[in-house]
């Protein structure tokens, strides 16, 4: 019989798996937006991960068990009720991500500023950001990509860069699901 951690493992691994596939096919195919939706997608199932890797091993199991029946994540109360794990929560969470996890978290909270409004058909929705994110988004790939990444950057500018950045996340992903007990 296959445990929970296995199975919540597999569910993961194929999912990472698809959306690789998918990212390379819409990415030879010049269709970006779909590729940064996918890579938002990835970038929040590794805050799930890193959330679910740092709870009690009660909390983990308990987690897993819930992701595998497609339910919603909670913790009991003391006085067991069920207390549904929240985006705010996840984002408190993730403020205390250090390292490359902070950078990378960062990085996707202002690229899915661009996911949401995506037009780059006909202008360039880079230009259009705040400069703090456009900050996050140099900062990582500097730090982690090229280190000669220009400063004024443009969309065209990261596209290169993209498939770098979906293999990064989809290794970091497996090891933290290595990480699962």
């Amino acid at each position: 019989m296959i445990t929970q951690t296995e199975e919540y493992k597999k569910m993961i691994s194929h999912r990472l798996e698809e959306n690789v596939k998918s990212f390379k096919l819409l990415y030879a195919i010049q269709h970006y937006g779909n590729c940064i939706s996918i890579m938002c997608q990835e970038l929040d199932q590794m805050i799930s991960l890193l959330f679910i890797l740092n709870s009690s091993a009660i909390q983990r199991k308990q987690f897993m068990e819930s992701s595998n029946n497609s339910h919603k994540l909670f913790i009991l109360s003391r006085e067991g009720k069920k207390e549904y794990i929240t985006d705010e929560i996840l984002l408190k969470y993730a403020d205390t991500l250090t390292g490359w996890d902070k950078s990378i978290y960062e990085f996707g909270f202002a690229f899915s500023k661009l996911s949401n409004n995506f037009n780059y058909g006909s202008k360039d929705p880079i230009k259009s950001m705040g400069e703090a994110d456009r900050t996050k988004l140099l900062n990582y790939v500097q730090a982690y990509h090229s280190p000669e990444f220009p400063p004024d950057f443009s969309l065209n500018d990261l596209i290169p860069i993209l498939p770098a950045i979906i293999e990064q996340i989809s290794l970091n992903l497996k090891k933290y699901m290595e990480k699962l007990q």
